[in-house]
């Protein structure tokens, strides 16, 4: 017997998103004036605060005493913590940049800048014409197969991660392997579909026919909130992006086919440096 569950939203419902965005808002983003971004200094500012990411609900962020992994914790943060100050100060460790953080306490600790976000408010996110054209120019990278183009939308402090279920594993694309990403032959071990079967292939093999699929004016977008039909099985926003706004490309089901054929894209957006980038894609379906 089929057990048909009831459509599940994003668990970040502090700020509700009041409606859905009509496709046409794209094309209206698209040609409002675009600001150049400023050019990426690796900094993080210390006026404006910051949100743990990429920590599971299951699991918490360890803060240390000193930059690096090494030694006894200082403090833990939330897989969903927000409002973190940082004094300013960062320092390089190899190939890793480590961040000195305030602690609940009014101490201060070190973390990993790969598990901080610019926060941003669900409101004023969905009320930012520059992340609708984020959308459109990415839409449109999509459709032209031009690597150059998504790779200046994608962030450059997180670069590009996939996840082809919600609760499978993460991809991770450097800005700079996004640019030769729909081209590239390499294959990918994708992790498993909804039915337990492995998905290899390389991105032009599994990823772009699903996004050409969905990112177009067929599609019903919505802010923060996921647009799904039927589903047979618990949908949602992963937990390690808690802390990240996105958008949702939700293609309904086909009249006449089945109920479960719709397809979600969720695309999550980070600020850096005040500005929206491209941050996840996150394939969300019925669990078939």
């Amino acid at each position: 017997m089929l057990l048909l569950l009831e459509t599940v939203s994003c668990t970040r419902s502090a700020v509700p998103y009041p409606g859905a965005v009509l496709p046409s808002t794209l094309t209206a983003a698209a040609v409002v004036t675009r600001a150049p971004r400023p050019p990426y200094s690796g900094q993080l500012a210390s006026e404006i605060p910051y949100a743990v990411i990429g920590i599971h609900q299951d699991d918490v962020l360890t803060v240390r005493p000193v930059a690096g992994v090494e030694g006894a914790a200082s403090g833990t943060l939330g897989f969903d913590q927000r409002d973190i100050a940082v004094t300013g100060q960062q320092t390089a460790l190899g190939s890793s940049i480590w961040v000195e953080v305030v602690r609940n306490d009014g101490g201060t600790g070190w973390v990993n800048i790969q598990n901080l976000t610019e926060e941003a408010a669900a409101s004023a996110f969905c009320a930012d014409p520059r992340v609708l054209q984020v959308l459109d120019a990415v839409t449109k990278a999509v459709a032209s197969r031009d690597g150059k183009a998504l790779s200046a939308l994608t962030s450059p402090r997180r670069g590009l991660r996939i996840r082809m279920d919600w609760r499978g594993p993460e991809v991770a694309y450097t800005p700079d392997e996004v640019r030769t990403l729909m081209q590239a032959p390499t294959a990918v071990d994708w992790g498993p579909n909804p039915s337990g079967a492995k998905v290899e292939g390389s991105f032009k093999q599994v990823v772009l026919p699903l996004l050409d699929q969905v990112l177009g004016p067929q599609s019903v977008l919505t802010c923060d909130v996921l647009g799904t039909g039927s589903v047979l099985r618990e949908v949602r926003w992963p937990s390690e992006y808690a802390n990240l706004n996105y958008y949702s490309f939700y293609r309904p089901a086909e009249g006449g086919g089945s109920e479960f054929s719709w397809i979600t894209w969720a695309v999550g957006v980070e600020y850096v440096q005040g500005q929206p980038y491209l941050a996840a894609l996150v394939l969300i379906r019925a669990g078939i």
